[in-house]
């Protein structure tokens, strides 16, 4: 054992470190925290497009990824929201904070 040590010490260190790096790299990769997003409650006759003119310049992304993001991360399709329904949108809480101040 000293000697296979002794001749693979550095390679032995280099693929414990890598695999410690991916365990990390795994973890940090989780999906975002929704707590950090603003939650919407949907009303009557509202529309996700309507939702990304009314938040226009609190996102970085056109309005298609707008939708497309809050579909994937509230599990529904745009087309078939109903009134009530609370969506988690890709606006910052910081940075709706900011833009309510702002008015």
């Amino acid at each position: 054992m000293s000697k296979l040590w002794e001749k693979y010490s550095y390679t032995i260190i280099l693929l414990i470190c890598s695999f410690i790096a991916c365990i990390i790299i795994v973890a940090n990769t989780g999906e975002a925290d929704s707590s950090k997003y603003v939650s919407v409650t949907v009303k009557k006759g509202e529309t996700v497009w309507q939702l990304s003119n009314e938040y226009a310049g609190s996102y970085n992304m056109t309005k298609k990824q707008f939708i497309k993001w809050v579909e994937e991360h509230n599990n529904i399709s745009a087309n078939n929201i109903t009134t009530g329904n609370e969506l988690v949108i890709p606006v910052r809480e910081e940075d709706h904070q900011l833009m309510l101040a702002a008015e």
